[in-house]
């Protein structure tokens, strides 16, 4: 009952402790530097994708298939029109910030955005196909594409892929395994909450620390809002005709990628250095799709 509580306490606030947090990482990047340079953002991802794991409702997933084809489409669109158009974007700027924009791109969708699916009246189980599939198809495709459309020379395809599946499958298998002997007692769902949420806070510390206050940055992030606006067309386009709540579960995922998931690309392609921009990506996402989310739970209601 007291972890429910800390649960609902923490996801109650949880828009308020990402701007104090990212505003601290901000002030004093020191700390949140070093511990970049033992690559922890590794493992706060991989404990992320972890206590995701334990939320995953294995017997609702099976009530999404009725808009399986709708699914289909929405990871069809985000898998190859989301790359080429982070590509398109990183073209105008250079360096750590076109590997950002990449990373982003090939991002699969934010874990996070099923919490703000729930949180909007949304439909959470369409939200977690979507989770589930773009991750899938992340693994597979991310190293590829980066290959083709990068210029790293040090960028290793079997690399990326490898790290992809330590710190984002293997921990999502382990957890969804955890979680479904936890089902019962619904200490999964909780546990995970809390831990995830922390997680969650302690990533955008790690990786706004990156960020260096230069007016190129201000460059940056009118072009990630710009990718936010196209993703969201996307995902409207692909939901039209469907119900609110459908419509819902799939416009969130769709437009926000996981900037956790972004991060553990953008340091394993190109090093730790660059995901200073996602860490102001994962601000701006999680803090529009809190609005959202709470626009749309007061429409509903």
């Amino acid at each position: 009952m007291r972890l429910r509580w800390v649960r609902e306490r923490i996801e109650r606030w949880i828009l308020y402790l990402v701007l104090i947090v990212g505003a601290l990482a901000l002030w004093l990047p020191a700390p949140g530097r070093s511990f970049d340079r033992g690559d922890t953002v590794y493992v706060t991802l991989a404990v992320l994708v972890f206590t995701a794991g334990l939320t995953v409702d294995f017997a609702s997933l099976t009530a999404a298939r009725r808009a399986g084809w709708r699914l289909l489409v929405a990871l069809a669109a985000s898998s190859i029109l989301f790359p080429l158009f982070a590509w398109g974007l990183s073209r105008l700027v250079e360096g750590q910030l076109r590997d950002a924009l990449l990373a982003v791109g090939v991002a699969p969708s934010e874990v996070a955005s099923l919490a703000l699916v729930s949180l909007g009246a949304g439909d959470v189980a369409v939200a977690a196909l979507l989770v589930l599939g773009s991750t899938v198809v992340t693994i597979l495709v991310a190293g590829p594409i980066l290959s083709v459309l990068s210029t790293a020379s040090h960028l290793s395809t079997i690399g990326l892929g490898g790290t992809l599946v330590v710190v984002v499958a293997i921990p999502l298998a382990l957890g969804a395994l955890v979680g479904m002997r936890l089902t019962p007692t619904g200490v999964g769902r909780t546990v995970g909450g809390i831990l995830g949420s922390l997680a969650l806070l302690f990533l955008i510390w790690e990786v706004a620390s990156q960020v260096q206050l230069a007016p190129v940055y201000l460059m940056g992030v009118g072009l990630l809002i710009v990718f936010v606006v196209g993703s969201t067309l996307i995902g409207m386009a692909v939901s039209i005709g469907t119900s609110r709540a459908t419509r819902t579960g799939i416009v969130l995922p769709v437009a926000i990628r996981d900037f956790a998931v972004a991060a553990g690309i953008a340091t394993a392609a190109f090093g730790a250095t660059s995901t200073g921009l996602l860490g102001i990506y994962g601000l701006l996402v999680l803090v529009l799709g809190a609005l959202t989310s709470r626009g749309l739970a007061r429409r509903s209601r």
